[in-house]
């Protein structure tokens, strides 16, 4: 709520209004409370942001369509009664972002299936088809357990509820990624999305994806957010940086090997049993990208956890040689996509950056990205393959 009232505080002084007067207006006791409040919301003064950004006006929202969605247990438990399954089975919560934030969407029944809901039904689609096909070559994915009815999933107003099997382990915490033998962890990982890859190769024209163009996504919307964003926050970038990124990313970019990928590789998808990789989670928004974005996207999820670890970044090097080594044992890296390994690092960052920005759950995270983007070009030196 604060936040949005800064945003139609800053609008209104874009309009031309006196700061004071919009202070008051918006509830702010004193003009220096508004400056504080903005400063800690935005990391800059009102002047600065306005010299850094055009302000839209902000969209009036009815508090009823901001409530996040959420089930009860006993309401979980309702619409369980549509799959042929054993009943009064546990309902425990799961939850993303490494563990760290509770899902509202997806809850663990008993020791067997996972139940999620959501609005995503084109990317619920290609979860299924892609989990089938993933099935047939023996390895572990989240397919769907048919309903009473015989469905994959079923509807209720503009939702759906889809029950799946559940894979076997759990993700690896980041004191097992990064406690135990860096290098062979982070082969493990780079092995497994090499695998995924050479079955998602031959299902290339199979499935039906939306086809991305990393390199335009970025020249187009994250650069410019993120350049701004980094000013704004007091930790801008050389402008050596962008130089480097726009001059040789763009000649390298259309020679790197294209077909479906996770394109969420984050490594709390990738699940862990006795040691080895047991199977992958959630393939709702895979697309058609440069493949060496997932072992790039695994990489900077392992580092986003670093400041958890004694030691700070110093050791994330090693893990990231261990996947980029693991991965081409299986499949094969070309000289260009060895030589794009920074760029698409660069690029998953800048995306982070932008995207996080207005995700207000994601405040630390989005700390955490900004400072992640300044140390991997620091130590360039280093974390270059």
């Amino acid at each position: 709520m604060t936040k949005r009232r800064l945003y139609h505080a800053i609008f209104s002084i874009q309009s031309g209004r006196k700061s004071i007067d919009v202070a008051l207006k918006y509830g702010f006791n004193t003009y220096p409370g508004f400056y504080k409040a903005f400063k800690r919301e935005f990391g800059c003064s009102p002047t600065k942001y306005l010299e850094l950004n055009t302000v839209k006006k902000p969209i009036p929202m009815e508090l009823i369509k901001e409530a996040k969605f959420m089930l009860n247990q006993r309401q979980i438990t309702q619409l369980l009664l549509n799959w042929d399954i054993q009943k009064e089975l546990d309902i425990n919560n799961t939850y993303t972002a490494g563990g760290t934030i509770k899902s509202n969407s997806a809850w663990a029944i008993g020791e067997k299936y996972i139940f999620k809901t959501g609005k995503n039904i084109s990317g619920l689609k290609t979860h299924i088809a892609i989990s089938r096909e993933l099935e047939k070559f023996g390895m572990d994915s989240t397919t769907p357990i048919k309903s009473i009815n015989g469905e994959d999933f079923i509807i209720e107003d503009d939702r759906y509820y889809v029950l799946t099997n559940r894979i076997k382990g759990q993700f690896l915490s980041p004191e097992e990624r990064y406690s135990q033998n860096r290098e062979s962890i982070g082969e493990k990982y780079g092995e497994a999305i090499g695998n995924l890859h050479n079955i998602l190769k031959r299902q290339d024209k199979n499935i039906e994806v939306n086809d991305s163009n990393l390199l335009k996504t970025v020249l187009d919307w994250a650069l410019p957010k993120t350049k701004t964003t980094m000013e704004q926050w007091g930790c801008p970038l050389p402008h050596e940086f962008y130089e480097d990124y726009t001059n040789n990313f763009s000649i390298i970019y259309n020679n790197l090997p294209r077909h479906i990928i996770h394109r969420d590789a984050n490594p709390s998808n990738i699940m862990f049993y006795e040691g080895e990789v047991s199977g992958f989670l959630e393939f709702e928004i895979s697309e058609r990208n440069v493949r060496i974005f997932d072992p790039c996207y695994c990489a900077t999820g392992i580092l986003s956890e670093a400041s958890e670890i004694e030691g700070d970044f110093d050791k994330w090097p090693e893990i990231l040689k261990g996947i980029i080594k693991g991965y081409d044992r299986v499949a094969n890296l070309t000289s260009s996509e060895k030589e794009a390994i920074p760029y698409v690092i660069y690029s998953i960052q800048m995306i982070f950056i932008a995207w996080l920005l207005d995700n207000e759950a994601y405040k630390n995270l989005a700390l955490r990205n900004r400072e992640m983007l300044i140390w991997i070009w620091e130590n360039r030196h280093i974390t270059i393959i």
